[in-house]
């Protein structure tokens, strides 16, 4: 199975330029920027207030012609609180695609050679100059349907970004003519998360050829794990604290998990769709424990999709290494965490205009995973790591 790997970058000039930008934070790049996002369709149901851009990744597909332009955007809602619950009460995500032959885009002719030799790949897309892109909330992107009383300038999704923006600093400049200050500014990033560029490559052939023999051997459970104590082998919480220096049973998918991306620690998403592969990919899993269940049945963690009925597959997953990049604050226990964020959509990619509601689960580490040694390592600091797996000949 060949998986894509996705790398968190700073954002450059380049970026600013790119139409179909795949990046983690800041406002949404919406592929149909007539028709942005409704703010009531990402409103958090645990703080009722709205989520944030978390995510957004161009991923077009060959087939069926509507989806030869696509981006799926991942929200969730910035108060870690309400992540102690379900994850489909404080995240979402949804896929927006468009036809090669649309309203909205044209290719480039004076960025390239098009011709007939030229690979999609090759082509540059530019926004047809006539396309009036819809007013959007100046605090998180999302369509901006309210506007300041006062001034009328400003736009906003809600009442609840109003709020923040005039006690921000608008309070002040409304009415002015002034633009925002240094200070309004950073005072409105912060109500997002910092953006990042993902920039891809395909997973080193290593670690794919592992995979596979792993998965060959699956079958032989004749590993000896028992006595490895917590301290090396047992998950450290958000808050920092140490787990109990005690023998446990180890979690064999978290190991499998680890020895996997030791290759690239960095990685921030694993993109596992792919025309050739033979069958639905499957997720590199953190646990044995809290595996989604997939079937017809609507109250399935990943039911079938609600326009076509076909059974969703996954499609990409959301790395725990994408949380160094949000500026949350890693040691308050009550903070965003996860252990991996799955992605699940329909194979079919129905429909066509506006936004599809696809299926995100989160799984979180076991408490039988690794600690502080699976953070270093994750960062390029092995701690010995590689002799123990290859001890449990794994």
């Amino acid at each position: 199975m060949v998986v894509t790997l996705g790398y968190a970058e700073a954002v450059d000039e380049e970026f600013g330029r790119e139409v179909f930008p795949s990046k983690i934070g800041g406002k949404p790049r919406w592929l149909d920027p007539t028709r942005p996002l409704a703010v009531d369709r990402v409103v958090c149901d645990e703080c009722t207030k709205p989520m944030v851009l978390l995510m957004q990744l161009y991923a077009p597909e060959d087939e069926p012609a509507s989806a030869f332009h696509r981006t799926l955007y991942v929200f969730i809602c910035r108060n870690g609180a309400c992540h102690k619950t379900g994850a489909k009460r404080c995240m979402r995500v949804f896929r927006s695609q468009l036809a090669e032959d649309n309203s909205m885009y044209e290719e480039d002719a004076g960025s390239n050679d098009v011709s007939d030799d030229n690979d999609d790949d090759d082509i540059t897309w530019a926004l047809r100059p006539q396309v009036k892109a819809a007013p959007l909330c100046v605090v998180c992107g999302l369509a901006g349907t309210k506007g300041c009383s006062k001034c009328r300038a400003r736009l906003y999704c809600s009442r609840d970004h109003q709020l923040a923006d005039w006690s921000g600093g608008h309070r002040e400049q409304c009415g002015s003519g002034k633009t925002d200050n240094a200070a309004h500014r950073r005072k409105l990033q912060r109500m997002v998360f910092p953006e990042h560029v993902i920039v891809s490559e395909e997973e080193p052939a290593q670690a794919q050829a592992e995979a596979e023999a792993f998965d060959e051997d699956s079958d032989d459970d004749g590993e000896d794990t028992e006595g490895i104590t917590a301290e090396d082998m047992a998950l450290v919480p958000a808050s920092g604290e140490r787990a109990e220096d005690s023998s446990v049973d180890v979690d064999r998918a978290f190991l499998v998990f680890q020895r996997r991306i030791q290759l690239s620690p960095d990685q921030v998403i694993r993109y596992a769709r792919s025309a050739e592969s033979p069958g639905p990919s499957e997720p590199l899993f953190v646990s044995d424990d809290g595996r989604p269940s997939i079937g017809a049945d609507a109250n399935a963690d990943v039911p079938a999709c609600e326009k076509c009925s076909a059974a969703r597959e996954f499609e990409l997953q959301i790395m725990p290494q994408m949380l160094n990049f949000l500026s949350i604050d890693s040691v308050d226990p009550a903070s965003i965490d996860w252990g991996t964020l799955l992605i699940y959509t329909c194979p079919k990619s129905c429909g066509s205009a506006g936004y599809t509601g696809e299926v995100i689960c989160r799984q979180n580490f076991s408490s039988q995973g690794i600690g502080e040694k699976f953070m270093r390592a994750m960062h390029g600091d092995d701690s010995g790591f590689t002799k123990q797996f290859d001890s449990l000949n794994i």
